[in-house]
């Protein structure tokens, strides 16, 4: 098996965890990858850990911003940089299996495919296991409403090429986004191994997120990308429709007065699909 994988990794001020995703990447099984660490202006021991990594592997580039970018804009500075013909990112406070990228190139080469993901370990602070995330095996039914791809994929860079870069509009649901463009066309393997350990902790950037923000940018993308697939099936009607609410939930209550109306509609059509699926609402 053959083929450059580009990891990107970016990171702000995450010298607690950055050594163990580091060496995660380095204890990789499948040897012909480069990692692009990109630091989006840390002023922690970041810059310190990085540039140790990068001295001692040259398939470790560091790569310091001048201005912080936040994760969208700096994920697309580190794809432009990428010479992969596989791509993925990973995140400063997880970490890879060993067999990960092995296991996902191989998956993508024996079933020609694009994009693949994975099962993945929820882990905590200490890296206790909390639970497992299973992959979904009906992504493509269900990713309007859900973030099938989770924390634990690879695609080709024709997949790439074809999404385009992440919406820097889109901070906190950029990767949902990207996720729901790119399987407007490509359809997914699943991998059910866990391949990946995520980790929740009170300084994670899901942790730390603005709910009212979260909920309007997930508004936007819900509508927007609606429209890259045909007709709807009942059950991702379904998913859509419960994905709504959760961001009509998530905005201000002042959003809920305003688009009372229009919120209320929403409610109506998800206990209609959920009727149609389950004969009950």
């Amino acid at each position: 098996m053959d083929g450059l994988v580009s990891i990107v990794l970016p990171v702000y001020n995450g010298e607690e965890f950055l050594r163990e995703s580091l060496d995660s990447i380095i204890d990789q099984t499948y040897k012909n990858w480069e990692l692009l660490i990109l630091d989006d202006c840390s002023t922690d021991n970041t810059p310190v850990i990085a540039n140790e990594y990068a001295t001692k592997d040259d398939r470790i580039k560091y790569i310091r911003n001048e201005k912080n970018l936040k994760l969208p804009g700096n994920l697309n500075k580190g794809f432009s940089l990428a010479k992969g013909e596989y791509l993925t990112w990973t995140s400063d406070d997880n970490k890879y299996r060993p067999i990960a990228i092995e296991k996902m190139l191989g998956e993508l080469k024996r079933n020609s495919s694009d994009l693949v993901y994975a099962s993945y370990q929820v882990i905590d602070e200490s890296g206790n296991n909390i639970k497992v995330i299973s992959a979904d095996k009906k992504g493509q039914e269900h990713i309007l409403g859900s973030n099938v791809v989770g924390a634990c994929f690879m695609y080709t860079r024709r997949a790439y090429e074809y999404t385009g870069d992440y919406n820097v509009d889109l901070f906190l649901v950029e990767d949902f986004d990207y996720w729901q463009r790119m399987m407007s066309k490509y359809e997914p393997v699943v991998i059910d191994e866990v391949l990946y350990d995520y980790r929740w902790h009170g300084a994670s950037l899901t942790s730390t997120k603005n709910k009212s923000e979260y909920g309007r940018r997930l508004e936007i993308m819900l509508n927007s990308n609606k429209k890259l697939y045909k007709k709807l099936s009942v059950e991702a009607n379904y998913y859509f429709y419960k994905c709504l609410k959760v961001a009509c939930d998530s905005q201000a209550k002042e959003f809920k007065e305003k688009n009372k109306l229009r919120y209320y509609e929403f409610l109506n059509k998800i206990q209609s699909v959920f009727r149609k699926l389950f004969g009950q609402g």
